[in-house]
C-alpha cells in the first residue's frame, strides 16, 4: 500500500484513517500536516478518528500543531486543541504550552468567536500552568 492511501480523499473517507492506523507512526510522520487538515471540523466523519491517530504521533507533531495554533483559523485551532492537543502525552503537550499561553494572552477575534482561547486555557489549567 502506498502511504498516500492513508490520507483521506475527503471528509467522509474514514477508511483511509483505518489504513493509517494499521501503518502507524513513525511511518506516517510525513503525512502529519495533511492529516491535521481533517480535524478542522469535529462534525466531519474523519475528524475524531484522525485526531485519535494524530494523538499517537509523538513529538514530531509539535511543529505542525504550532502552525495551526499560529494560523488565522479559530475553528481549526479550537478543534485541534480539543481533539488532538488534549489527548497528547504530557511531554508533547508541554512542548506546546507557550503557544497555548500566547493564544490565551493575545487571542484574535476569530479565536474568541470560536472559543479557541478558552480551549487553550483549559489545557493549560489541566497542566497546572
Amino acid at each position: 500500500m502506498a502511504i498516500q492511501e492513508c490520507v483521506p480523499k475527503d471528509k467522509f473517507d474514514v477508511e483511509a484513517i483505518e489504513r493509517a492506523h494499521s501503518v502507524g507512526f513513525p511511518d506516517l510522520n510525513p503525512l502529519i500536516p495533511e492529516l491535521l487538515e481533517f480535524v478542522q471540523d469535529a462534525n466531519w466523519p474523519v475528524a475524531v478518528p484522525s485526531s485519535t491517530l494524530l494523538s499517537l504521533a509523538g513529538p514530531e507533531i509539535v511543529p505542525f500543531v504550532r502552525d495551526v495554533l499560529r494560523s488565522d483559523d479559530g475553528m481549526w485551532k479550537y478543534w485541534t486543541i480539543e481533539l488532538v492537543v488534549k489527548n497528547l502525552p504530557t511531554g508533547v503537550r508541554a512542548a506546546l504550552s507557550a503557544d497555548l499561553a500566547q493564544l490565551v494572552d493575545a487571542p484574535a477575534q476569530d479565536d474568541i468567536a470560536n472559543e479557541a482561547d478558552k480551549a487553550a486555557a483549559r489545557i493549560l489549567a489541566g497542566m497546572g500552568a
